[in-house]
């Protein structure tokens, strides 16, 4: 919904081109992946595949192992952000260069109070973070989206988080292997591979909600899904948000 002009003048006030969970950020799993209620765990299981097999340390920011979602404030006085306050009062009331309406819903897709809102335990009031008034107000979803569901649900985000830890612990490929860009100028693929001695792993993320269909000629047919976030392998379709990692 941010035109070009107007995202590259935001990047003055947000560091808008991390691909990563902290609290400068606003939540990846709506800036990157599909917060709708089919894509909002398959997307953010792609991005945490993702994240997860590259080399460097990977830090879980609170609420990402759950799929926490920006929480899209409709009022100025929701916000606390310098950043996006400042913002809001050059572009809107300093230049006029964009509608307050319309400044809103830009700060509601990139403003990094998105990841500052409070941790969502549970069901209870406001998320069992507190039972006073918190700085920020709770995301309404917490209701859904909360460490207990979380903890409880099969399948969840909560327990893929847990499956990808669980593998850097066990193979040193992910943390000392080389890496290798695969597919460069795909607008809709992000591949790359890991290799350490006779060993491979090549990771395949669908960054879109459409089917994609890609071919990896080097993958060997004794190539082993090691993990996934679709319960079975269609080769060379890949469904939306698909992550696969492979490994040979």
């Amino acid at each position: 919904p941010i035109s070009i002009q107007f995202r590259n003048l935001l990047c003055i006030y947000t560091r808008y081109f991390t691909l990563s969970n902290n609290h400068d950020q606003p939540r990846i799993v709506s800036r990157f992946g599909d917060e709708r209620p089919a894509y909002r765990q398959r997307s953010a299981k792609m991005l945490a595949t993702l994240l997860h097999f590259l080399q460097g340390t990977p830090y879980v920011y609170q609420g990402e192992e759950l799929g926490m979602t920006n929480a899209h404030f409709t009022a100025l006085d929701d916000y606390r952000d310098p950043e996006s306050l400042n913002a809001y009062h050059h572009f809107v009331e300093t230049e006029h260069r964009v509608a307050a309406t319309t400044m809103l819903s830009y700060l509601a897709h990139i403003s990094r109070d998105n990841a500052r809102t409070p941790m969502q335990w549970d069901s209870s009031l406001n998320a069992g973070f507190t039972v006073g008034t918190p700085w920020l107000a709770v995301n309404p979803n917490y209701a859904k989206i909360n460490a207990r569901a979380a903890q409880t649900t099969p399948g969840s985000i909560f327990s893929y988080y847990q499956r990808l830890i669980q593998l850097r612990h066990r193979l040193p490929i992910i943390t000392t292997g080389d890496y290798q860009l695969r597919l460069p100028d795909d607008p809709a693929v992000y591949a790359y591979t890991r290799h350490r001695g006779d060993q491979t792993l090549l990771v395949i993320c669908n960054f879109t909600a459409e089917t994609q269909t890609r071919q990896f000629t080097a993958l060997p047919t004794n190539a082993k899904l090691l993990i996934s976030n679709y319960e079975d392998d269609h080769g060379n379709t890949l469904r939306a948000y698909e992550a696969k990692v492979y490994q040979y």
